[in-house]
């Protein structure tokens, strides 16, 4: 009776430690509650009872960390990262175990173990959980999976194997066992910060990366912005020679439109920058798709682009830098290496919606790790962070994102929720 009482009591503390791991890794906001609180009630209902029927650790690592896989299923996330945080909590949970138990008897397997050893388990687990989540993980939102997660993927599910190896062989040495599982604890505890500072020296680049574009855009916006200055200076300072001239050919006969309409076509020519492809007024963004389609017509064969949007649009400008620039620079990479060498822009606002469409050509496989898309850029690894923040910025604004690789074209399809700014005057 005992024994039951405990199960149910400890067993309940676990399920609950377990759901706070899962919520240092992944983003419990977008997350079905229902099948979440189902899903862990099957977790507390199957340990107990495999816990209660089978003194067997392999029966009770199995269940363990099938059960804990399907619980990831539910929250956002890269698969890898999926498997890692498998592995590691429950290898956690399985060290904190062997410690409590081995601490206070020697325990041979199938036979029965101080009852108090379970409760000094979840205290150790608990402790583990609040140094994660207090000291390591403080990047809880993280989509991807981090480089090298393969290291630390081996290093919990070889420690699981260790230990494994260790009890069914019954090793008479407690102190040592002891000893060895505090000192595999301490790795897989290190593992959070590895974790964490992996994760953050990824985002850094991948800013450092976006900053270092925004600067070429509005140095290139600049470059723009002289050369129609000094092209505004050269036409007014001529500009009474033109009227006089304009004058002229008015005067020579009635029937001089088409010779007027050529001539100011000819001063349209040659205001126009052939760099400033854009201009709707919101500097950000002119910069930005001025910038990249620049870049575009020196790489590739054809472009196309169509862009209308307000000046006041209530979308932040580090954002839309985000969106363009990870998306064009993607799409001008793949677009440069394939046989059409063809890019299509499309942005329009329309009754509070932005939408914005990005095609182009491609050549090859699409690498893909079940419905997301990984980079083939060798300075990003293979982890597509740079579209991972794209569909963050989507999810903020409440949109839609919609990719679509078929007939060697790339298509990306967004519309975002807003409003235009009007300004008092």
């Amino acid at each position: 009776m005992f024994d039951l009482i405990t199960t149910i009591c400890t067993n309940l503390f676990r399920t609950f430690l377990l759901k706070k791991f899962m919520y240092i890794f992944f983003d419990n906001r977008i997350v079905n509650k229902t099948s979440e609180w189902a899903l862990y009630c099957s977790f507390y209902v199957l340990t107990g009872l495999v816990y209660l029927l089978f003194h067997f650790p392999p029966a009770t690592i199995g269940i363990n960390i099938v059960i804990i896989y399907i619980i990831t299923q539910i929250y956002e996330g890269d698969q890898r990262k999926k498997v890692l945080v498998t592995v590691l909590v429950y290898g956690i949970n399985m060290i904190c175990d062997i410690l409590a138990i081995f601490s206070l008897s020697d325990y041979i397997v199938g036979k029965e173990y101080n009852e108090v050893a379970v409760y000094i388990t979840v205290f150790l687990i608990s402790i583990c959980e609040f140094i994660a989540e207090k000291f390591a993980m403080k990047n809880k939102k993280t989509e991807f999976a981090p480089p090298y997660w393969n290291i630390l993927f081996f290093i919990p599910v070889i420690s699981i194997i260790v230990l494994l190896v260790l009890i069914m062989c019954n090793l008479k040495n407690r102190i040592a066992l002891v000893t060895v599982s505090a000192g595999i604890l301490f790795i897989n505890m290190l593992i959070f910060f590895l974790y964490h500072t992996l994760v953050n020296i990824y985002i850094k680049l991948e800013e450092n990366a976006m900053f270092e574009r925004q600067a070429a855009c509005y140095s290139n916006q600049l470059d723009v912005l002289m050369q129609s200055e000094e092209k505004i200076n050269a036409l007014r300072h001529d500009m009474k020679h033109h009227l006089n001239e304009l004058l002229i050919i008015a005067n020579k006969s009635e029937n001089c439109q088409q010779e007027i309409i050529n001539y100011i076509k000819s001063m349209q020519m040659f205001i126009k920058n052939k760099k400033e492809y854009i201009c709707c007024g919101n500097k950000e963004v002119d910069s930005i798709l001025n910038y990249m389609l620049n870049k575009a017509q020196e790489n590739l064969e054809k472009v196309e682009y169509k862009v209308s949007m307000p000046k006041n649009i209530n979308i932040r400008s580090f954002d839309l830098n985000i969106i363009f620039g990870n998306l064009l620079d993607n799409a001008i990479l793949a677009a440069r290496n394939s046989e059409d060498k063809w890019l299509y822009v499309f942005v329009r606002y329309e009754k509070g919606m932005l939408f914005i469409n990005i095609q182009n050509s491609y050549k090859g496989n699409i690498i893909k790790h079940g419905k997301d898309y990984i980079t083939t850029k060798e300075e990003y690894g293979q982890h597509g962070l740079g579209l991972q923040n794209v569909k963050r910025i989507v999810c903020k604004y409440s949109g839609n994102i919609d990719i679509l690789d078929t007939n060697d074209i790339f298509d990306v399809k967004i519309v975002l929720y807003t409003i235009v700014v009007k300004k008092t005057v």
